[in-house]
């Protein structure tokens, strides 16, 4: 980001704090999940531990869809809170997929390794990668990152919906 200097440095830290509120239910429930998720999983009922991981995910979805919305049509007053350059306004777009509460769901079951290797590749493949190749090579800037940041979302939203619906979540122990 260094290398994009300082109206777009400017423009993602405005986007990242804006971001915040869309997130902000998605963030406590994913403190939720692990607790919940865990003590299921702990207890070997596994039909709880998908009942309470799909209700929770519904509520960040919707809270995600309400908090968005609002952010979304909300730039013109909330950007008014920042002393910024008119440019650095115009790059502030914003736009936040939902967050990993999948991932904590099966990180809270014992499934932390496959969580840690699809984090892991998908930063590194996607996050860094992308973000190189569109934000430096192709010259798209913090634009570039922003696009890159949501393959890697997407990337690790499949990878985890794929393990959740395999249920091979449900063999690992997250204690031996």
């Amino acid at each position: 980001m260094s290398h994009f200097g300082t109206v777009q440095i400017a423009a993602n830290g405005v986007a990242n704090s804006i971001d915040q509120i869309a997130v902000m239910v998605v963030n406590a429930v994913n403190l939720a999940i692990i607790t919940v998720v865990g003590q299921c999983a702990g207890a070997h009922e596994y039909e709880q531990a998908e009942h309470y991981t799909k209700q929770l995910m519904k509520v960040s979805y919707l809270y995600t869809a309400a908090l968005g919305g609002l952010v979304c049509l909300a730039p013109p007053l909330l950007l008014r809170l920042y002393d910024l350059e008119p440019e650095t306004l115009r790059l502030a777009a914003l736009l936040h997929p939902t967050s990993f509460n999948l991932a904590n769901s099966l990180r809270a079951a014992g499934d932390a390794k496959h969580t840690m290797y699809v984090g892991a590749g998908c930063m590194l493949v996607f996050r860094l990668g992308s973000a190189l190749l569109f934000g430096m090579v192709l010259g798209w800037g913090i634009i570039g990152v922003w696009v890159a940041m949501g393959m890697d979302w997407l990337a690790r939203s499949v990878c985890f919906i794929l393990r959740y619906r395999k249920k091979s979540w449900q063999n690992c122990r997250a204690i031996a």
